[in-house]
């Protein structure tokens, strides 16, 4: 990681230098990283992670719909660990930066599984209430600050720069195997009682705990004696000042409407489509089979050259699909659509972070994927907004929104970026 593409002063160098496609290696650096045993505890780790964060969403939305009949309190509640996140995600990457990243991995991971085996407990119990979902909601978007960018650049550790896409495919590849097991899953426990999501979710952060905690990697310490607030300064400038990075994180604040998406979503399968709680699992199944295949799609590829095209084109794709959503009145229409847009998102979402980290210094990349998940879990604010919507103007207007904002903001950048437009 000598070259001169790491040095802070030239960010934007590095992509290009980290990026020399070799044509049919796509497959084998796949194989390759898989035979790295830390690696293969983090993808499990991960994809439980994440099979926990679908099951999360869903529970808790059929949850706070059962209890408020509302709307705005859906997106209000969900976009609870997306608050926390966006204020202390600053702190986070700046701690991360300077702390051993495996420890922080491991602490976090506990403390979200302790958080989701006692919203199981509350719900079982009959105590719960919809406040009581609210500071359990912040302190574990608190724990996903810190475990977001320690996971993200742990990854870089475990299995070096070269390697870093082709293990953010087979991630993105395995993850969505959990997105589509999760909501099936979690489908089926919701109709046979909601207490039994929440258990599942507590299963599945605790195992992602008990992985992580087997690691060997250990990223160095720094020894310095650093002010946090300097850290935290420096870790902005150079982010702002790094063109293809700034256009990215830019790029990113498209996800509000992704968000918007996600809120309307239950709305629709019970009020429109009238498929229920087992037809929203469905739903969200479906969108993780179209994930699993763009991200497999990626992982086949390899170090594709032309980044910069393939983030625009999965940018329409997914604007485009919410549109047909939201005119969709058939489920069937519906499913296709899902399908659409968990392709065209899982390619948007394994090139925006790849892309930045390729381009950071390494002495950066907590604090810039610190702000990078800043930035994108606005995703989350998206429920609040998607509540307001839904009630304002409708469901389908709600989405018909989601669809066309997002695309937007990404087509718009894209062309008043050349450093992004060179990415290669």
């Amino acid at each position: 990681m000598a070259d001169s593409a790491d040095t802070p002063g030239n960010p934007d160098a590095a992509a290009p230098a980290a990026a020399k496609p070799v044509r049919g290696r796509g497959l084998r650096d796949s194989f390759g990283v898989l035979g790295i045993r830390d690696f293969r505890l983090l993808l499990i780790a991960n994809a439980l992670t994440f099979a926990g964060f679908q099951v999360r969403n869903m529970a808790q939305a059929w949850l706070v719909l059962d209890l408020t009949e509302s709307s705005l309190w859906v997106g209000i509640v969900n976009a609870m660990p997306g608050i926390a996140i966006i204020l202390v995600s600053l702190y986070a990457g700046a701690v991360v930066d300077r702390s051993e990243r495996r420890g922080i991995l491991v602490r976090s991971r506990f403390v979200i599984a302790v958080l989701s085996c006692l919203t199981a407990f509350l719900v079982t119990t009959g105590h719960i209430q919809v406040w009581h979902l609210i500071p359990i909601g912040l302190a574990m978007g608190v724990m996903f600050a810190f475990n977001n960018p320690a996971g993200q650049a742990l990854a870089m550790d475990v299995v070096g720069r070269d390697r870093l896409i082709s293990a953010a495919s087979i991630n993105t590849t395995i993850s969505n195997v959990a997105q589509i097991a999760g909501p099936a899953a979690g489908g089926v426990l919701l109709a046979l009682g909601i207490d039994w999501a929440f258990y599942l979710l507590g299963a599945l952060y605790g195992v992602s705990w008990l992985m992580s905690a087997m690691m060997h990697t250990r990223s160095e310490k720094s020894g310095q004696a650093r002010n946090m607030v300097a850290d935290i300064r420096a870790g902005v400038d150079y982010a702002r000042n790094s063109p293809a990075i700034f256009s990215l994180l830019i790029i990113s604040t498209s996800a509000i409407f992704t968000g918007i998406f996600q809120a309307v979503v239950p709305l629709y399968a019970r009020n429109i489509l009238e498929v229920g709680e087992t037809g929203y699992g469905v739903m969200l199944a479906v969108q993780g089979v179209g994930s699993l295949v763009g991200s497999m799609a990626l992982m086949v590829a390899g170090n594709i050259r032309q980044k910069g095209p393939m983030l625009l084109l999965s940018s329409l794709l997914t604007g485009g699909s919410i549109v047909l959503f939201a005119f969709s009145g058939l489920f069937a229409l519906s499913l296709v659509a899902m399908f659409i847009m968990g392709a065209a998102f899982s390619i948007w979402f394994v090139m925006v972070p790849t892309i930045i980290q390729t381009s950071s210094a390494p002495e950066m990349r907590g604090r810039v994927m610190s702000i990078f998940f800043m930035v994108v879990l606005v995703f989350q604010l998206g429920w609040i907004v998607g509540g307001v919507l839904d009630t304002a103007i409708g469901t389908q207007a709600a989405g018909l929104i989601s669809g066309i904002g997002g695309t937007t903001i990404v087509v718009l950048t894209y062309l008043r970026s050349r450093a992004l437009r060179s990415v290669t």
